[in-house]
C-alpha cells in the first residue's frame, strides 16, 4: 500500500472512531445537531438534554451536565466541567475551568482557570486574562455575578457574589470586586456599593 493510500485509510478510520462516539451520545439523548462539522473526543462526557451547536470542539477530561447548550463554533479544551444548565455560546473558549449550574457565556469570550458561580453571567467580549507571562492564575466570579461586555478580569482575582462590571471594565489583579458592587472604568473602582441579598 502507497504512503497515499496508507493516509487515506487512516484518516477514514479516524472519522469512522468520530462518528461512532457522536452516535453514541446522541443515543444517550445528547443533541448534535451537526455530527459532520462537530469534534467531541474520545471519553468526553456529555449528560441528557445537552445540544450541541455545528463547528463545536470538545476537547479531552471535558465533563458537560444535563440540559446545556454549547455553541457553535465554541472550543472547550481539556479539564473542563460545566454543570446543568451551562450556555457556551458563538466563539466562546473554555480552559481548565468550572462552571456552575445555570452560568452562561455566550458570546466571543475566553475563561482560563476560571470557576463561574451558579447563574453568573459573563458578557460578550470578556477576556481573563489568565497568564502573566511566567504563570497563569485563577479567577473566580461568585454565584450571581453579571460582568458586562468587553471586561478584562486580570487574574488572580475575585467577583464577589451578585456584584457586576460595567461594560469595558478593566478588574486588575487581587484587586478583588466586593459582593453586591458595582465596579467601572480602566482600572474598574467601586461606583456603587448594593444591599446584601
Amino acid at each position: 500500500m502507497t504512503n497515499k493510500l496508507k493516509a487515506i485509510a487512516e484518516l477514514s478510520k479516524r472519522d469512522e472512531d468520530r462518528f461512532k462516539r457522536l452516535y453514541e451520545l446522541i443515543a444517550k439523548g445528547v443533541d448534535i445537531v451537526d455530527p459532520f462539522t462537530t469534534f467531541i473526543a474520545e471519553g468526553v462526557k456529555i449528560g441528557k438534554g445537552t445540544t450541541i451547536y455545528p463547528l463545536t470542539v470538545i476537547e479531552e477530561d471535558v465533563i458537560i451536565g444535563k440540559n446545556c447548550k454549547i455553541g457553535p463554533f465554541a472550543r472547550i479544551r481539556p479539564h473542563v466541567r460545566l454543570k446543568d444548565e451551562v450556555v457556551v455560546g458563538n466563539f466562546v473558549e473554555v480552559n481548565r475551568s468550572t462552571m456552575e449550574k445555570g452560568a452562561k457565556a455566550k458570546h466571543l469570550t475566553y475563561l482560563g482557570d476560571t470557576t463561574v458561580g451558579e447563574k453568573a453571567n459573563i458578557g460578550a467580549g470578556t477576556i481573563v486574562a489568565n497568564y502573566d507571562g511566567k504563570e497563569k492564575h485563577k479567577t473566580l466570579v461568585k454565584k450571581g455575578a453579571f460582568i458586562g461586555s468587553g471586561s478584562i478580569l486580570v487574574a488572580p482575582v475575585t467577583v464577589g457574589r451578585n456584584a457586576m462590571t460595567g461594560a469595558g471594565a478593566v478588574v486588575t489583579r487581587n484587586h478583588n470586586v466586593p459582593d453586591n458592587c458595582v465596579v467601572v472604568g480602566i482600572p474598574a473602582r467601586v461606583f456603587k456599593k448594593g444591599e446584601k441579598k
